[in-house]
């Protein structure tokens, strides 16, 4: 990349920034081993270079910073079986976090208080009539009942920002938690909301 700006600046040009994105993950599959490389560290694999080449340098680290800071909460409607597999299903969806639909992308799932109900292997699936709309897929947890809260980590990245309503399945509340207090700061939609996109047409 470097030979590159220089070929550039060699041509009368003259380059003042490289943006070398993001890249930065989080972990995912919550394992206190994984150790996982900060924005200094991404910074010092080019920093020489860069001063070598007077380039101001940016970086994307956007996921790794607010990724880790939400949660998708649902509420558990019931659990079923077709005799091959077991199912939790809950009131969310793939309209409200399609990344594990999209690109198989495995987020951390767990009941939101301790059970002592035998653990079986489960999907956790959605009321969206789709094949695609799961949560996860083969999580082994507690059976839950209904009205159990289940929450789905780390979803303060590519969640409500990809949320859409498909199926009319409207987007979701948003809740700040701080202090130990909960603040309700985006109001969860309606049909009727939906309906008023459409009216005097």
């Amino acid at each position: 990349m470097c030979d590159f700006i220089g070929k550039i600046n060699a041509e009368g040009f003259k380059l003042k920034y490289l943006n070398i994105g993001g890249g930065l993950g989080i972990d995912y599959y919550h394992k206190s081993d994984v150790v996982l490389p900060t924005p200094r560290d991404l910074i010092d694999t080019v920093r020489d270079i860069v001063r070598q080449s007077d380039l101001t340098l940016i970086i994307e680290p956007g996921r790794s910073m607010v990724a880790t800071s939400s949660a998708l909460v649902n509420t558990v409607t019931g659990v079923k079986t077709n005799g091959n597999k077991n199912f939790i299903v809950v009131d969310g969806s793939m309209a409200a976090l399609i990344r594990p639909s999209l690109y198989d992308a495995y987020q951390h799932i767990e009941l939101t208080a301790p059970h002592a109900s035998h653990k079986q292997v489960f999907d956790i699936v959605g009321p969206v009539c789709e094949s695609a709309d799961f949560l996860g897929k083969e999580r082994k947890l507690p059976t839950p009942a209904a009205a159990d809260g289940l929450v789905v980590h780390d979803a303060g990245a590519y969640c409500m920002a990809m949320a859409s309503t498909y199926n009319l399945k409207m987007r979701p509340a948003e809740y700040w938690v701080s202090d130990g207090k909960l603040a309700k700061i985006r109001h969860g939609e309606t049909l009727d909301d939906h309906l008023r996109l459409f009216e005097g047409l």
